[in-house]
């Protein structure tokens, strides 16, 4: 079984408002329909590119802290 992790996050009230008109027009809950917008911007390559750079960081990041 594929694990799965919650987060709570706070919105601002226009946010909110506006996330609750779609999913609302979509017939679905809001969770879903910010779970679905997380996980599109999670697949896009900009968000590749910053985990990438992320990685690349983190790794000269543990490579100068291993020669001290």
């Amino acid at each position: 079984m594929t694990e799965r992790y919650m987060l709570s996050v706070t919105l601002s009230e226009k946010a909110y408002e506006e996330y609750r008109l779609v999913a609302a027009w979509k017939k679905i809950p809001v969770s879903t329909l910010i779970r679905q917008i997380l996980e599109r911007e999670h697949e896009s390559q900009g968000f590749g590119e910053l985990v990438k750079r992320a990685k690349a960081d983190g790794q000269a990041t543990t490579s100068e802290g291993s020669h001290q």
